[in-house]
């Protein structure tokens, strides 16, 4: 695919038509179908009917993609880091202030307009760092990460750029990135991302960010999420280890985080990954393993956790699982950055069944797309700490306001819980 240097004449940004395939539970979450998918989305302006048209002799090409990624592999060897680097990076307001602005956003690589809409917004709240979650659509080929997260235009799409902190810009991996091998996140994406100066790369998928009072892991659950060819989709042997995605973090990631010690220098700890930990929705799933190997360096302390995954915006309790170590966690689920944002009711009948998962806000309004598809809206979360208070600020791809809540930390790792009253127009409180 040519990537000229400025949009052809009747540029436009991806449809949110085609790209809400990527949430079907059959077919968007299959590395199978990702390369006919992204056959379909570069059809999108020329037909009305896109993914039928990917079908056709002429366009059988997705066939060959998907042989050529599926039997890739993974990204190897692993990034670990090398000596003398250790990962941790501490984190600084440019003004020199006490309060440091992180934009965060998940599921954001997508090249649609919203996406560049929250690519806007992200900036205007001139923000120190910004963090990605994990995912560019359809498979983190190195065409997609340049055309999706840098920018670059091609023959079919406008290209959308990853917003920069002025302080620096550090991203997450997630399966998406996975299905063509990760060659796409590690070897294009991972590489134009610093922190602190230019010069100061990211180096692997994983690292530590710290303030005087806060910790903030940032962990690599896209690795392992993809599965062994085609077992690893078929439901029923998709839940074996050894054939289907269980996001395990790779070893180096454990035998980094046993140097951080963390247990000897407690703090407040915040934790980001792509995949859930656990969710109120239905058709999810609950990724337990890498929330069974945090278990032991959290012995009796409770977390934050924050990830995406689910294209949507929901705030939990405090909740663990037993399958999961029985590690306390308060989950945020932001994977609304720039996938059409999945519309459904959490478990249960009327109420919800608390006993999958607290679920305490989140937000069911909707609107249409131009076939009559509902979905959500897509948005991102302004994160300020400011001593040992830490603040998430969710704002909607135009940021307004939707959602305010802090968690102010203690030197022995525990923290006090506040919200505000949601705005009009923000979430609501689950019931």
């Amino acid at each position: 695919m040519s990537t000229p240097t400025t949009p052809p004449a009747a540029a436009t940004h991806k449809s949110r038509r085609v790209a809400r395939i990527s949430n079907n539970k059959v077919v968007g979450r299959w590395r199978v179908t990702a390369p006919f998918l992204k056959k379909a989305t570069e059809l999108a302006p020329k037909t009305r009917f896109p993914v039928a048209a990917a079908f056709l002799p002429s366009n059988l090409v997705w066939v060959r993609d998907y042989l050529k990624s599926v039997f890739h592999g993974k990204y190897k060897p692993f990034p670990v880091y090398p000596a003398g680097a250790s990962g941790i990076y501490e984190l600084k307001a440019k003004n020199g202030s006490s309060a440091i602005k992180v934009a965060i956003a998940g599921d954001w690589g997508t090249g649609t307009g919203e996406a560049q809409s929250v690519a806007r917004s992200m900036l205007s709240e001139n923000p120190d760092y910004t963090l990605h979650l994990g995912d560019v659509y359809y498979m983190g080929k190195e065409e997609e990460v340049r055309e999706n997260c840098l920018g670059k235009h091609t023959n079919h799409f406008t290209g959308v750029k990853w917003p920069h902190g002025s302080m620096g810009s550090l991203v997450l991996n997630g399966n998406h990135e996975m299905y063509s091998g990760g060659d796409g996140f590690f070897k294009v994406f991972m590489k134009t991302l610093w922190m602190g100066t230019e010069a100061n790369q990211q180096l692997t998928s994983f690292f530590c960010l710290e303030t005087p009072c806060w910790r903030i892991l940032c962990l690599d659950t896209g690795y392992n999420s993809v599965g062994l060819p085609i077992l690893g989709a078929i439901p029923l042997l998709n839940k074996m280890d050894w054939i289907g995605a269980n996001a395990k973090l790779e070893d180096p990631q454990i035998i980094w985080l046993r140097t951080l010690d963390l247990q000897k220098n407690i703090k407040p700890t915040l934790v980001l990954s792509h995949h859930q930990y656990y969710t109120a929705f239905p058709g999810e799933g609950c990724y337990t393993v890498p929330a069974k190997q945090l278990a032991e360096f959290f012995p009796s302390q409770e977390i934050v956790w924050m990830w995406g995954h689910e294209h949507r915006m929901s705030i939990y309790d405090k909740f663990s699982l037993a399958a999961g170590g029985n590690l306390k966690a308060y989950g945020r689920c932001v994977g609304h950055g720039g996938m059409p944002v999945e519309v459904s009711t959490p478990i249960g009948k009327g109420a919800f069944d608390r006993s999958k998962a607290p679920l305490t806000f989140y937000d069911p309004s909707t609107h249409s797309l131009a076939d009559g598809t509902p979905v959500g809206r897509n948005g991102f979360v302004m994160m300020t700490i400011d001593a040992c208070t830490l603040t998430f600020d969710y704002r909607d791809l135009n940021n307004a306001p939707m959602f305010v809540e802090r968690f102010v930390g203690h030197t022995d790792g525990t923290f006090d819980y506040s919200c505000d009253p949601p705005p009009a127009g923000g979430l609501v409180k689950a019931s």
